[in-house]
């Protein structure tokens, strides 16, 4: 006697075939677009570096990528806290590596609300991206230190004010 098969439906078996069948048809459209010609530039290195026969090609690539998702993730999650309070950084700059984004701000003197928001701008941020190895390091001065920004930081141009409702 056949013992019966069950037929009860298998929520985790049917959400990884769904995944693994996305898998394939991204592949095969990948290597169509490979095959004629048309693939994106991104898309052919990530292959390239894929077939290569070191498999450090392959982890840099994944390295980079992965960094560049993190850490732009980290800079839209900072700058939309920090534009969450009602502040007016004289200047405000950034400065990028693998792992870190370092903001330089310059604020009037004795200007607490604006140092508090970016204190606790970047705690929210390396709160969230931290357990990633991913971070916001701030240093901040006041008008009256008469310090010029690094000239490696990238300066953001504030129009007014940062807008929000803190």
């Amino acid at each position: 006697m056949e013992k019966e098969l069950n037929q009860t439906a298998n929520p985790e078996k049917e959400k990884r075939g769904k995944w693994f069948d996305g898998i394939l048809n991204h592949l095969i459209t990948d290597r169509l677009m490979l095959d004629t010609g048309v693939a994106p530039v991104k898309t052919e290195e990530f292959y390239n570096a894929a077939m290569h026969p070191d498999p450090y090609v392959m982890t840099k690539t994944i390295r980079e990528q992965t960094t560049q998702y993190f850490i732009q993730n980290l800079v839209q999650y900072y700058f939309k806290e920090l534009t969450s309070y009602k502040i007016s950084p004289q200047k405000l700059a950034f400065d990028f590596s693998d792992a870190k984004i370092l903001v330089w701000a310059q604020i009037a003197d004795e200007d607490e609300s604006s140092e508090n928001a970016l204190i606790l701008s970047e705690a929210k941020a390396n709160s969230k991206f931290s357990e990633n190895g991913f971070f916001v390091t701030t240093t901040i001065v006041e008008e009256s230190d008469k310090l010029n920004m690094p000239p490696h930081y990238h300066e953001v141009k504030i129009h007014g004010r940062l807008s929000g409702s803190h």
